[in-house]
């Protein structure tokens, strides 16, 4: 009884060595496979000369405006007409940023 008992329990724990190394060698071939297909994209990217980090329905635009206001007091007014500045970064086809700033003047009340 005693024999069997112990065969049992031995069979129990390298049946969880087996479960594990099962799980240890999954792991290892997804993350070869992720790897090799993350090479693979990266190759193809420089072969059709696309940039990093952008897909094709991607595109890198931000705007920032400035506004600049004076203050004057009593009869400091002038005839200063406001102007309203906007700067636009994005990335050309070749990965190049470029700054397009638009200068407006703005009319005076």
């Amino acid at each position: 009884m005693w024999t069997f008992v112990t065969q049992l329990l031995v069979t129990l724990v390298l049946l969880g060595f087996f479960l594990v190394s099962c799980q240890n060698v999954a792991h290892i071939v997804r993350g070869s496979l992720g790897f090799m297909l993350k090479h693979v994209h990266q190759e193809l990217d420089k072969e059709l000369g696309e940039s990093e980090g952008l897909s094709d329905d991607e595109e890198t635009i931000s705007t920032r405006v400035v506004r600049r206001r004076v203050l004057l007091k009593g009869n400091e007014l002038q005839n200063i007409p406001g102007e309203q500045v906007t700067e636009e970064h994005f990335t050309d086809e070749q990965g190049n940023v470029i700054t397009k700033k638009d200068h407006t003047s703005t009319p005076n009340p």
